[in-house]
Parts: C-alpha cells; structure tokens; sequence
C-alpha cells in the first residue's frame, strides 16, 4: 500500500485522486476516523457503505493544503491507489506521478488491499455515484490505465 513515504509525492501533486468525487468506506473505517478525532464527514448509502461528502466540486473534505488529513487512517480504497478497479479488473493509472515510484512489491500490496475492499462498497455506490459519473470520467481523462501484469 501507499505509505507515508509516497505522501510528498501526492502533496507535490495536489491530491488530485481526491478530487475525483471523494471516497467509500466501511462502517468501521468511518468509525476509526471518527475516534481518531477527525470530523464524520460521510454520508451513509447503505449499512456498510459510505462515502465523503465531496460537495459540488467533486473533492474530499478531507484534503486541506493538496494534504490527506487522515492519510495514516485512510480507508482501503484510498490505500490501493493508483490502482484503480473498473470493468472487474485491476488497472494503474500510468500518469498519476507515483505510479513512476511504486516497485512490485508496492503494487502487489495494493492490489491486496483491493481484494480487502468488499464488493458491497463498489455495487451499493454505483446509483450514487451516477449523476456525477461525467464529470468523473472527465477528470480521469488526465491518467491513462492500463492493466496490471506482474510477471
């Protein structure tokens, strides 16, 4: 997974995944936010899903100064990128600027964490998520992806 040793790299580069509508949780990654300390900024779709309130812009509440406020407790999602899920496979987006610095083993601990991330938080936000869905794709235009092979 990302680790903090990656962060000034995503400083450097302004969150940009963070402004891509936010993110999903567990209930129980909200819960360890909330009891660090940290203000419930999620919006609850069903018993175990929820995502970040990322109001009309599109951008997590919880990035301050191109900063991850709650980089250390981050939810799974979040931990895995720049591996990104569609069409059920795993991708990288190549021109994220720490794909460039990420070995093997990097990538297979992300791509662990994918699997960790349960199938109910990508089917229950999909109607969620829909209206926002062109301006989504839109920003994600910026990275090209490309499958994962691990040789």
């Amino acid at each position: 997974m990302v680790d903090n040793n990656h962060s000034n790299i995503c400083k450097r580069c302004g969150g940009y995944c963070c402004k891509l509508g936010g993110t999903l949780a567990t209930k129980s990654e909200v819960d360890r936010i909330i009891a660090a300390g940290y203000p419930n900024q999620f919006i609850e779709i069903t018993e175990n899903c929820y995502v970040t309130d990322f109001g009309k812009e599109l951008v997590c509440p919880y990035l301050k100064d191109s900063t991850c406020e709650i980089y250390h407790i981050r939810p799974l999602l979040c931990q895995k990128y720049p591996i990104f899920s569609t069409d059920g496979e795993e991708h990288f987006l190549v021109h994220c600027p720490l794909t460039q610095h990420l070995s093997k083993d990097d990538l297979t601990q992300c791509i662990e964490a994918a699997l960790e991330v349960p199938e109910e938080i990508f089917t229950s936000i999909q109607r969620f998520m829909a209206p926002f869905g062109s301006k989504i794709d839109g920003r994600m235009r910026k990275f090209r992806m490309e499958p994962i092979v691990l040789e």
